[in-house]
């Protein structure tokens, strides 16, 4: 058992939301898909194409206007989040992928970057002297998604200055620099 959610948190700008938080959803990964059939090809193929928009949602409790007044701004004045998490991994791996009956617990470290805007807002209902549930931010115009795990780059997506990484690879250099002249 390895990667374990033992708890997470984020930060909007520089506003802890540790006390606030209730539940996060990191963006779907998907990519727009074109289908293709092959000229006297008897199968159907889908080639992967661009990286389809991302959207972030998190419930807090209670009404905050530190968060509410991000919402309505316009692109370019984007909101930066940070979520944190903390993996377990049970039984730690050697470096041969094998598992030791004695080795102890370890702990690892996951930050995911969020640049966007804050275009959904909506508040619970009040029924009697208390709320009758927590309040939704769906966050999308996301311009920059970094996934780290442990200081290493798993994912970046940077729209503005068209980055693609994954697992450590840079696979936009190539096309950056062709059409850069």
């Amino acid at each position: 058992m390895d990667r374990i959610v033992r708890g997470g948190n984020w930060y909007c700008g520089n506003i802890n939301q540790r006390l606030r938080i209730d539940e996060t959803t990191m963006p779907a990964l998907t990519r727009e898909m074109l289908p293709m059939v092959m000229g006297g090809g008897l199968f159907g193929f889908e080639i992967p194409a661009e990286i389809q928009p991302l959207t972030c949602e998190m419930t807090v409790n209670g009404v905050h206007e530190d968060l509410k007044s991000r919402f309505g701004r316009e692109p370019g004045d984007w909101t930066t989040i940070a979520y944190y998490e903390a993996l377990l991994n049970v039984f730690p791996a050697n470096s041969t992928g094998e598992t030791q009956a004695n080795a102890a617990p370890q702990l690892k470290g996951r930050t995911v970057i969020l640049k966007g805007l804050l275009n959904g807002y909506e508040q619970s209902g009040v029924k009697g002297q208390k709320s009758s549930g927590t309040t939704r931010l769906r966050w999308s115009s996301i311009v920059l998604y970094q996934d780290m795990i442990d200081g290493k780059v798993v994912h970046k997506f940077d729209v503005q200055n068209n980055i693609l990484i994954v697992d450590g690879v840079n696979y936009a250099a190539e096309y950056n620099s062709l059409i850069s002249a």
